[in-house]
């Protein structure tokens, strides 16, 4: 599908496709990088434009890691209720840990098609401009 846009376009429309693309691409080292130290509160979706993969870490990063801790400060009270919101905590933490689990294997798949889609995007607001006669 690209090639076949990519064939449309002039000499400097190409050249205006890469610029674009330099400032648009999406880069898998930092993409791990973002993952390994704030992966808990979902960075790296946010980097790869996931907006909602990203609040859904932050979500269960924080929830997870308040009501771990609470429920363990709770516990170290005697507070009967610890048991239900360190249980709540562990379920939220695990979610997370299974969700970063996966993108460690799946990571640059995710990057090439946030790049991928970003060309497309730019791609046919090309075609648009040129069709227009701009």
């Amino acid at each position: 599908m690209s090639l076949d846009k990519k064939s449309q376009l002039s000499d400097k429309q190409l050249a205006i496709l890469e610029s674009e693309m330099q400032n648009h691409r999406k880069s898998v080292g930092l993409a791990y990088v973002l993952l390994i130290f704030l992966g808990s509160i979902g960075v790296h979706q946010f980097y790869l434009g996931k907006t909602v993969r990203g609040i859904v870490y932050l979500v269960l990063g924080i929830a997870g890691g308040v009501t771990f801790f609470s429920g363990g400060m709770a516990a170290l009270a005697g507070a009967s209720s610890a048991g239900g919101l360190g249980f709540l905590g562990i379920i939220c933490l695990t979610a997370l840990g299974i969700l970063i689990l996966i993108d460690l294997f799946t990571l640059p798949k995710q990057v090439r098609t946030a790049n991928e889609e970003a060309e497309g995007k730019i791609l046919s607001q090309l075609l648009i401009s040129r069709d227009k006669g701009e």
